[in-house]
């Protein structure tokens, strides 16, 4: 009897990104992609989601490449590997920032099987989201985290639904100024990766703008920050593999002492990756003194509504911004 009600599931290989693109525009929402695995097969097991078809991106090779551009930046396949990425020359020679974001990522196993795209698209990691209740996210009528327990929730920029973002990936690639390229039925269209993540308040059921029959093909970074001073740091409950309780990643140009440009993006603090503009405006022109410091990692987030058990994280995100302007300095 159990048998009958699971539902029949075809798994395709697609040849090329075309091919890929052909089979979503064919089968609607009755198809989904996969390609790590790392995190969309925990949905099927537990039959969250009921996909009739699967198809499968691994065996579209360029997917996966990883190389220098023309002008000194970078083009990262969405299929390559968190591992790949971390340790490829090309990206540790100018750009360590995201190699040492990928190094932060769950466990050497998987990142050897999960993809920088899936680390970028990957869907909220709230516990009563996955675990079944009948949230804003998953088409109910209220956010559960709100009267129960938030500790890992945002903390700003949220409507009705608080979860926070959980990619480690994306703070390092927004702040090298990356772009991604998507693939669909209407052709191939570009938008920084900073566009590309949806917050609540524009769709409540989705964690970015990639429509159902769109694929990412790859990440694109720009030459202009290679080379500069970075950090990149990572909060997490365990000392083990987990996700970042707050995370942030500081790009930093200076001239002598003092900050030219800067970018500081966050995760764990709202639905979307954070740019923390009060810090950067707060240093950006200033010398790396101790009160200057002091000074742009005051209140970073002063728009915060926090719930009772995550207030910590106001604290923690002006300590953050602190260590990475003290590092540099």
């Amino acid at each position: 009897m159990q048998q009958d009600m699971i539902p029949p599931l075809r798994h395709i290989d697609a040849t090329s990104v075309e091919h890929a693109v052909r089979l979503l525009d064919e089968h609607g929402s009755d198809a989904a992609t996969i390609a790590g695995n790392t995190d969309e097969i925990n949905w099927l097991k537990n039959r969250d989601r009921t996909p009739e078809v699967l198809v499968d991106l691994k065996p579209i090779e360029e997917l996966e490449e990883i190389s220098e551009t023309s002008d000194g930046g970078l083009r990262i396949g969405a299929l390559a590997t968190l591992s790949d990425v971390e340790g490829h020359d090309a990206v540790n020679d100018g750009f360590s920032l995201i190699a040492e974001a990928m190094g932060e990522i769950a466990t050497p196993q998987i990142r050897n099987q999960g993809t920088i795209g899936g680390n970028l698209t990957q869907d909220s990691r709230c516990w009563y989201y996955r675990g079944g209740f009948d949230c804003y996210r998953a088409g109910g009528n209220t956010c559960y985290a709100i009267t129960g327990e938030s500790s890992d929730h945002a903390v700003t920029d949220y409507s009705r639904c608080i979860t926070a973002h959980p990619s480690d990936g994306a703070v390092a690639l927004i702040a090298l100024g990356a772009d991604v390229v998507v693939r669909g039925p209407r052709g191939e269209r570009r938008e920084p990766l900073s566009e590309f993540f949806v917050g609540p308040e524009d769709n409540i059921t989705v964690m970015h703008d990639l429509a159902h029959d769109e694929i990412l093909t790859h990440i694109e970074v720009p030459s202009d920050w290679r080379g500069e001073d970075f950090y990149f740091e990572k909060v997490r409950g365990r000392d083990s593999w987990d996700f970042a309780i707050g995370n942030i990643a500081a790009a930093i140009r200076t001239s002598g002492n003092t900050v030219s440009d800067l970018r500081l993006v966050a995760n764990g603090f709202a639905p979307t990756p954070k740019r923390l503009r009060k810090a950067e405006n707060a240093i950006r022109g200033n010398s790396l003194t101790e009160s200057n410091i002091a000074s742009a990692s005051e209140n970073v987030l002063p728009n915060a509504r926090p719930q009772e058990d995550n207030e910590y994280k106001l604290n923690l995100a002006d300590s953050l911004v602190n260590r990475a302007l003290s590092n540099v300095a």
